[in-house]
């Protein structure tokens, strides 16, 4: 019971952190611009860098990963510390941690303290799947960067750094239930991301 109290107070606190919006923080300090009023009106890396500052735009990006993926690294610690396991059980699996860090994914593309206008995750979402999937997301990352290089196929390159980690995944790891919770996190993040697209009238 205490572990499944702690566990939901955790998923709350997962989400009010990805709500912490990097790019309106860095936007606000950089020349008091409010990225609400910029661009796409959204607080995202690529409307930073292509309508604020394009390092800006790069050093939120890397802010954001990090957020999310030293987020993820702490509580592994924290949660599978022998004292803490011994009073609150064993909610620090990789699947507990998979969805907790989902959580703060979708806090930081539909934050309920922005009404839920927020960036597309991109960034937070690579910290995110690189910690449980590094060689898969690597690779894929390098094949975006020569979309986005050679073909300049932006859109498309973040689709594919969302959707296709989890098949990567398939040639490194054999614990389906990891794979089943990776499929359903980058299948909802794409739901997102069409749904961003769709405000944006992308699509």
């Amino acid at each position: 019971m205490l572990s499944m109290i702690v566990f939901v107070v955790l998923l709350i606190i997962s989400y009010l952190l990805g709500c912490f919006s990097t790019a309106k923080l860095m936007t606000k300090s950089y020349k008091s611009i409010n990225v609400y009023k910029v661009g796409t009106g959204h607080p995202d890396t690529q409307n930073i860098y292509n309508n604020v500052d394009r390092m800006l735009g790069i050093f939120t990006g890397i802010v954001d990963f990090g957020k999310m993926f030293f987020y993820i690294i702490l509580l592994e610690f924290l949660l599978n510390y022998q004292p803490i396991t011994d009073i609150i059980g064993n909610i620090g699996t990789n699947n507990h941690l998979l969805i907790l860090g989902f959580f703060m994914v979708i806090g930081h593309c539909l934050p309920i303290t922005h009404r839920f206008k927020g960036g597309r995750g991109f960034f937070t979402y690579i910290g995110f799947i690189l910690y449980f999937a590094p060689y898969p997301m690597m690779i894929i990352i390098l094949l975006a960067i020569i979309l986005v290089v050679f073909f300049k196929q932006i859109r498309f390159a973040q689709y594919m750094v969302v959707m296709l980690p989890p098949f990567i995944n398939f040639f490194f790891e054999d614990d389906s239930s990891l794979l089943a919770t990776m499929f359903i996190a980058a299948l909802l993040m794409g739901i997102i991301n069409f749904i961003v697209s769709k405000k944006l009238g992308e699509i």
